[in-house]
């Protein structure tokens, strides 16, 4: 059967593989949304749990530390159940159950079942990450080019309208968060549900044969080298570990940094952190384009160079405007690194997605239990103002040791060999 001869087979399918597309944007939507739900929660939540104040601090930081430990766990424990059921079942069910997991917290009161609430809300938080990043990387498949970076960019967007939402919330719910857990949850889980349909089923993935294998890569998927691919997948995980630290370093210290070493105002400080997230922002809507155009290795490479480069700016910045450039710089470089590493995780071995891509994140989110404890060194050690060291020597051994592991993928191929040819002949 010719492409013309299957025009009205082949329009069915591409538009179910928009559908697919849809909700993989929204998955990452709510992730980025729920997440701010919970940064703009933690003051009423606090007072709800009586840990106002300073004293309230080492309890507070419990429940955060459990549910850090939840979240790594979760990446990898839900990677086998994505390879044997699929996608479109794992993605769902973290879709509709992970906004609803906050609104318990709401109610509750004590540290220890606080802290188990917590390991539940990471548990969801980081199957719901491995989840949506292994059913991107299926839909990536069927494109046969990158989409993945503009696929994290509703992330940052998710996130930036709930937190407008949370914070209109916290200005009138002062003592307790349970009507913006219940009113989001409920809504991101409905909306979850729906999203979770258009998802690609165990039945609808293209066959590992589909792509072409690297010329070093002599496996297939019925008879993986697991010691070569497992070697690959923890180096991947310790440069996202990497990526993560460096974001880390922005996002909790990048205020701080702003207003003793560059010596500006809290509201200038703010907007630091701002210029930081807003250019990420920017480099993913922009990064799938240029990886198209130059390759992901070489994409992951200048990421590298210029993130290291922009830590290094803020760093020996004489004055706001040049420290400003220097977090637009490090903003730009880091914006599409984890997306692509992911896409090369999971495209290596796609009959096994699930486990490679939740391998790779829970390495990654490893940063979010050694990170405050290295940088906190640094600044005890050194002063707050060589926080960007940590970015700036991180993101070089990015640049220098990504290609590499890129290399292990297999090439995109053309949008019309996998998304017309393969869709029409099934």
């Amino acid at each position: 059967m010719t492409v013309e001869q299957s025009q009205p087979a082949s329009r069915f399918r591409l538009t179910r593989l928009r559908k697919a597309r849809l909700a993989t944007f929204f998955g990452f939507f709510q992730l980025g949304a729920m997440i701010l739900v919970w940064s703009t929660s933690t003051s009423p939540l606090r007072e709800h749990l009586g840990w106002g104040g300073e004293g309230g601090d080492s309890n507070f930081g419990l429940l955060a530390l459990s549910i850090g430990i939840g979240a790594t766990v979760g990446c990898f424990a839900i990677g086998p159940f994505i390879d044997r059921y699929g996608p479109r079942v794992t993605t769902t069910f973290t879709l509709v159950l992970y906004p609803l997991i906050y609104i318990p917290l709401a109610f509750l009161d004590g540290l220890a079942v606080a802290m188990i609430f917590g390991v539940l809300v990471g548990l969801l938080r980081g199957a719901g990450d491995t989840a949506v990043n292994a059913h991107g990387v299926q839909v990536e498949r069927y494109y046969g080019r990158p989409i993945m970076s503009a696929f994290h960019a509703a992330y940052p967007a998710g996130g930036f309208l709930l937190g407008l939402v949370g914070s209109a919330f916290a200005r009138h719910y002062i003592d307790n968060p349970a009507v913006l857990y219940i009113s989001t949850g409920v809504v991101m889980s409905v909306l979850g549900a729906a999203f979770g349909k258009w998802m690609l089923g165990q039945d609808e993935l293209l066959p590992p044969e589909a792509e072409q294998q690297p010329s070093n890569n002599s496996e297939h998927s019925g008879s993986p080298k697991t010691t070569a691919t497992l070697a690959i997948m923890v180096g991947f995980g310790v440069l996202l570990l990497g990526s993560q630290l460096s974001e880390g370093a922005v996002i909790d210290w990048g205020q701080e940094f702003f207003r003793r070493h560059i010596d500006t105002t809290a509201a200038m400080a703010a907007t630091a952190v701002t210029v930081y997230s807003g250019s990420q922002f920017v480099g993913r809507l922009f990064g799938d384009r240029l990886a198209e155009a130059v390759g992901s290795r070489t994409v992951l490479a200048g990421s590298g160079v210029l993130g290291s480069a922009g830590a290094l700016t803020a760093m020996l910045a004489g004055n706001t405007t040049v420290a400003l450039v220097g977090f637009a710089m490090l903003g730009l470089g880091l914006a599409c690194m984890a997306p692509l590493m992911l896409s090369a995780a999971g495209r290596r071995d796609p009959a096994n997605a699930g486990r490679n891509i939740g391998l790779v994140n829970a390495l990654g989110y490893g940063g979010m239990l050694v990170g405050p404890a290295a940088i906190t060194v640094i600044v005890d050690k050194f002063g707050i103002g060589f926080v960007p060291v940590l970015p700036a020597v991180l993101l070089v051994l990015v640049a220098l040791f990504g290609p590499a592991l890129m290399k292990t993928a297999p090439k995109y191929l053309r949008r019309e060999e996998t998304a017309v040819e393969t869709l029409t002949s099934r």
